[in-house]
């Protein structure tokens, strides 16, 4: 990610803080929550080179994958409010947002992603336990990591 005072301009291919608000209402801790979400799957994603040469043999290279990611923690909005209400008891992931998403790539890259996304969602959760941020229970407080590079850059 570069920024040019604070215009954003994103790097070929990679998850961005950007395709997590539109204005600043939008920086929220949540918001950056699902950013960080994004850039564990996506790192998971690019470090299976298997798994990456199956994709692109689909048609699916770097691009594809940063959008995949971002709708996919976008996505777990839903999920993750859903459960700070109380109105479900766990979170859910499931393989037909990964189908939905990519119709074409057969069960085997859909079981494959689906790893990942769950892996991803651990690792994630489980850097929320020593994390000071809190950005699941202050969820719509603001997010200033947004404005500083350092961390994201």
């Amino acid at each position: 990610m570069v920024t040019a005072g604070k215009k954003w301009r994103r790097r070929k291919g990679h998850v961005s803080p950007a395709d997590f608000f539109s204005t600043n209402r939008d920086k929220t801790k949540l918001n950056w929550f699902l950013f960080e979400y994004a850039l564990q799957l996506e790192a998971l994603i690019r470090w299976d080179k298997g798994l990456r040469e199956r994709l692109r043999g689909k048609g699916v290279g770097d691009r594809e994958v940063a959008a995949f990611c971002v709708s996919q923690a976008k996505r777990m909005k839903g999920e993750i409010l859903d459960r700070v209400s109380g109105k479900t008891e766990n979170v859910r992931i499931g393989y037909e947002a990964i189908e939905a998403y990519f119709p074409t790539i057969g069960d085997a890259l859909v079981d494959r992603l689906l790893t990942k996304v769950a892996k991803a969602w651990d690792s994630q959760t489980e850097v929320c336990v020593v994390c000071p941020t809190r950005c699941i229970s202050e969820k719509e407080q603001t997010a200033a990591m947004f404005d500083e590079p350092f961390y994201w850059e």
